[in-house]
């Protein structure tokens, strides 16, 4: 099924791929920077949401916001969202647009998670060992989790490798669990 925020994401992506591909790290960022302010500022969004104000009052809030300080393709992006009543998508179709971005640019979004902060010998060794099994440049980001106890948890795409010490000891439990009944 092809939902609405896909068809929005892919049709800025086409956008900028078809018009001025030289744009698109532009585009990207700045929609990560809205991303940014609307978590920093969630009214802003509650704002766009509201069915009571008007359309144009909605349009003029987001050109004083960001007229001049984003791409154009972005801004009228953001237009084309409030006046479809989308901007609660913004999200998701930043994720699919992500993933649309990534894989253009060749990049893999790679999350490491272990129970305390990794030393950057370790962190240089998984990066080297993702590219070579994405094929990809990575994007790491580290995540510490106390209860994944030792070892590391790695998620890219769809795909997890679960390392963790959490993992073995739930495994062992199932064995033994299986062994007894």
């Amino acid at each position: 099924m092809h939902t609405a925020y896909k068809t929005y994401a892919e049709a800025l992506f086409s956008l900028v791929t078809e018009e001025k591909e030289s744009d698109l790290t532009q585009v990207f960022d700045d929609l990560n920077g809205i991303a940014g302010i609307f978590k920093a500022e969630p009214d802003f969004m509650k704002l766009l949401k509201v069915p009571t104000i008007p359309v144009d009052e909605k349009l003029a809030v987001i050109k004083e916001a960001f007229e001049g300080k984003i791409h154009t393709y972005v801004l009228n992006f953001l237009y084309v969202l409030t006046e479809n009543n989308r901007a609660d998508s913004f999200s998701k179709i930043l994720e699919h647009f992500t993933m649309l971005y990534n894989d253009r640019m060749n990049l893999a979004d790679v999350t490491v998670t272990s129970a305390k902060p990794l030393g950057d010998e370790i962190v240089e060794k998984i990066k080297a060992k993702m590219t070579k099994v994405t094929g990809k440049t990575v994007n790491l980001t580290l995540k510490t989790d106390p209860s994944v106890i030792g070892g590391v948890v790695i998620s890219y795409g769809n795909t997890v490798i679960d390392g963790s010490v959490r993992a073995r000891l739930e495994k062992l439990r199932t064995d033994i669990a299986g062994t007894i009944a």
